[in-house]
């Protein structure tokens, strides 16, 4: 069920379904020009976990930030565990929310019990990339939004998979689209300011979780497996014939990446508060 709060007088939109007291919850961040409903298809799959999801500032029913950053994406996933009394959860992040996990990461890493990148990684943006994104922005300025989210989304999939499967890739142009310019724009903004968290992996008290796709041509199997190496502890799954949005290429495969790698940082935190407990004792 939605439910919405509000951070410095803006709404933040919201779905938690299966919340129990000790029960370690799933917590799903979408990717840029997304909405929470991105991860619709894999909540079946996902059930019996706890399941949060958020929309981003400036997306879905959340109003834009007051001032957006990735900093801001992190704070309004903490805002979201405060409301809901969650203590510590398993943060996965699609593409952006990947980007959005990593500075949460940085700035709450007790909240974290573990976390996955899917279709993501922790560099900074390329020269090009930047130039491409203000590119972007433009268009957005010019009243160009339709056909922008237009451009964007058929290069997200692998090729066969988008050919295949056009109601797909139409269903989430529609979705984008949807999206306010401004809202657009901000995380354009944010994603080209956003700094390098190969520290924050390095780093991390916690288990991290790679999700690659073999075909993807946003984030390259190649540089985020470099990645990988990075984390005292990680996960890597590579998914063969796959693009960046795995959530509607491979499903199944998805679903049992996560729901694995949250049944095994709960192992390691039921570890560690008993060892804990025995400890203090």
């Amino acid at each position: 069920m939605k439910d919405h709060l509000f951070v410095n007088g803006r709404r933040l939109q919201y779905d938690a379904n299966g919340l129990v007291a000790g029960r370690l919850p799933l917590v799903l961040v979408h990717g840029f020009c997304e909405d929470s409903s991105v991860w619709d298809g894999l909540l079946p799959l996902l059930v019996p976990a706890p399941l949060v999801r958020v929309d981003l500032p400036g997306f879905g029913g959340s109003e834009r930030a007051l001032a957006p950053g990735m900093d801001a994406y992190a704070d309004a996933v903490c805002a979201v565990l405060n409301e809901l009394d969650i203590e510590r959860c398993v943060l996965a992040g699609h593409s952006m929310g990947g980007y959005t996990a990593l500075a949460f990461a940085e700035k709450h890493p007790e909240r974290l019990a573990g976390f996955s990148l899917v279709h993501s990684h922790p560099y900074e943006d390329t020269p090009e990339r930047i130039e491409n994104r203000r590119r972007g922005i433009g268009m957005l300025q010019a009243e160009k939004k339709e056909l922008y989210v237009a451009q964007l989304f058929p290069g997200l999939f692998a090729p066969a998979f988008g050919q295949q499967h056009p109601d797909v890739v139409q269903r989430l142009i529609e979705q984008g689209q949807k999206q306010t310019a401004g809202g657009i724009a901000d995380a354009l903004q944010a994603m080209i300011d956003r700094k390098d968290h190969t520290h924050t992996l390095r780093d991390s008290p916690c288990p991290v979780q790679f999700v690659l796709g073999e075909q993807d041509s946003v984030i390259p199997a190649a540089q985020a497996l470099e990645a990988a190496a990075l984390p005292a502890v990680a996960d890597v799954h590579l998914l063969a014939g796959v693009g960046h949005m795995g959530m509607f290429e491979a499903p199944e495969q998805l679903a049992s990446a996560l729901a694995n790698f949250r049944a095994f940082c709960r192992s390691r935190l039921s570890g560690w508060d008993s060892n804990k407990k025995q400890t203090t004792a």
